[in-house]
């Protein structure tokens, strides 16, 4: 019996190089690779699961046609992760402007940390509290919040992300948790003693 050969997966950059020698069937693959990735991001960015949906098709959109300037000398996830929050951000201004609010529905509070704490704390009312308070903030430090707080990226990645320096991260992220807190300690104090144990 002949041993099998295992099947090695294209790297993203391969995958790449191999669109821009004109393979549509590579995009396809690149975009089924990516699209639970993009699509949670945008949502935890957005709060909404239809507004998600279409930004992560706006993404994709955008990834097809600006592909020739990705540098392979970068991640590949680095510069799609500078793609979704910089369209992300672009719509929440948007929506700021129509409705002066940004609707997110995020948890505030992580469920080890209600364990930990012997609180039983209901989703829904969680992401009500962050949708309250994280409405103070801009988009750039809510965005910059959730990719530190809720995909667990650190200051440097976020930095190469967004095509800032670290200091300007590390920044955005003091001001949106004492923004938060005060928020917090405001209207809901209950949630204020969780919030300094995280």
């Amino acid at each position: 019996m002949m041993p099998t050969t295992p099947v090695v997966e294209t790297d993203d950059r391969q995958l790449v190089q191999t669109i821009r020698e004109g393979d549509a069937d590579a995009f396809e693959t690149l975009v089924r690779r990516k699209t639970t990735k993009v699509y949670a991001l945008c949502y935890r960015i957005i709060g909404n699961a239809e507004d998600a949906k279409d930004i992560s098709q706006l993404v994709f959109l955008k990834l097809w046609e600006n592909l020739e300037k990705y540098d392979p000398a970068y991640a590949f996830d680095t510069w799609l992760y500078r793609m979704v929050t910089n369209v992300a951000i672009d719509f929440m201004r948007n929506k700021q402007s129509r409705d002066n609010a940004v609707n997110s529905t995020l948890r505030l509070v992580k469920t080890e940390a209600d364990a930990e704490q012997g609180v039983v704390v209901q989703r829904k009312e969680v992401e009500n509290v962050f949708n309250d308070v994280s409405s103070v903030l801009s988009p750039k430090q809510k965005t910059i919040f959730i990719m530190n707080q809720m995909e667990d990226l650190p200051s440097a990645e976020i930095a190469k992300i967004l095509g800032c320096r670290e200091s300007t991260v590390r920044n955005h992220l003091f001001n949106a948790r004492k923004a938060m807190q005060a928020q917090l300690q405001k209207r809901y104090p209950e949630y204020a003693q969780l919030w300094r144990s995280r």
